[in-house]
């Protein structure tokens, strides 16, 4: 009797640390813990506060746009005029500020005309049947021309003290945007997992035609994500100007690419259904390590895009052939409970 209880016991014990390392997650977790011991080993600034400090800012601000964008993925959609969006924002806010506008007034200004974009994206999405990519990519170059257009090309400056605290201040050393980012990060990941208003997004991205079926209005739903990550991209952009003091409207060119490939490495899929936040800010917090360890690797700036991607396509394999091991797990899990 106590050789079968502990044989059983054994067995239990291995079958949760099989299903802990099937998880994407956990990979990822692993990933980036021998990414940080390999980078700190080779050079010891990867571990100074200060180093620390300016991640942890960069990842706060970008994570508030993957919020949204992985809303948007899950849903079966993305949106790809983010990077334009945050431009456009971050200028109109610091202009307004500039030109005597409070500074409340100035963020509510910039997160309506962000609003208004975001809906213009949707509603074109879901009334018309337009691409996705088509209909946001249209708008990234719209909302760049006419931030280019209204500031001439020329940045704007602004180093009141009211302006930049937002995004300078701190806690116990720790960046203020940052505590505020991960609360907000983990209430995102748990209204994802338990709140049925955003459980539905994954009905939706899973198929769309079995959520109406189901009553889950699916336009009305995803507009309200557009305007969503709008808003949120027009929150990172308002925040960037408070940390760098000011706007540059050709700032963030290719900032959308980095999200989305960030949010599909967490677990989000094109298709739609798929994802976590906890996955994605994994994923987001890999591009920010591996984009400062090749910085403290010293590589190349003429081979600093091709050692990404490459590095980029590993840990997407990597992924992908956990995910398959997954599938082939619950499949022969449910084979045996069916005979």
């Amino acid at each position: 009797m106590r050789r079968s209880s502990v044989s059983s016991r054994i067995r239990e014990q291995s079958s949760v640390v099989r299903k802990l390392i099937q998880q994407r997650e956990f990979l990822l977790i692993v990933i980036l813990v021998a990414m940080c011991v390999i980078i700190g080993s080779y050079n010891a600034g990867f571990w100074t506060i200060a180093n620390f400090k300016g991640l942890a800012r960069s990842f706060a601000l970008d994570s508030v746009v993957l919020i949204g964008m992985t809303f948007l993925l899950i849903s079966g959609m993305f949106d790809i005029s983010v990077a334009s969006v945050m431009a456009f924002s971050s200028f109109s806010f610091t202009f307004l500020f500039v030109n005597g506008t409070p500074l409340l007034f100035s963020a509510l200004i910039t997160l309506a005309i962000a609003a208004m974009i975001g809906f213009a994206n949707g509603f074109i999405i879901t009334k018309f049947k337009v691409n996705p990519f088509i209909t946001t990519l249209s708008m990234q170059t719209i909302v760049r021309g006419l931030v280019q257009a209204l500031s001439q090309g020329r940045p704007i400056r602004a180093a009141a003290k009211n302006f930049t605290i937002y995004s300078t201040s701190e806690i116990f050393g720790i960046p203020t945007v940052f505590i505020v980012a991960v609360v907000i990060l983990i209430i995102v990941d748990i209204l994802l997992r338990n709140i049925r208003y955003f459980r539905q997004l994954y009905f939706i991205g899973g198929n769309e035609t079995s959520a109406e079926l189901i009553g889950i209005d699916v336009n009305k739903t995803r507009i309200v994500f557009f305007i969503v990550t709008a808003m949120l991209a027009a929150v990172s952009g308002m925040l960037s100007a408070t940390r760098l003091e000011g706007a540059n409207p050709t700032a963030y060119v290719g900032k959308e690419m980095q999200l989305l490939v960030a949010a599909v490495i967490g677990g989000c899929s094109l298709n739609g259904g798929e994802g976590t936040m906890f996955g994605s800010a994994l994923g987001l917090l890999f591009m920010f390590i591996l984009n400062n360890g090749l910085i403290m690797f010293r590589v190349d700036i003429f081979w600093f895009n091709f050692a990404v991607g490459f590095f980029l396509v590993v840990v997407v394999l990597i992924n992908t052939l956990s995910s398959e091991a997954i599938i082939k797990r619950d499949r022969r899990n449910f084979e045996q409970a069916k005979s």
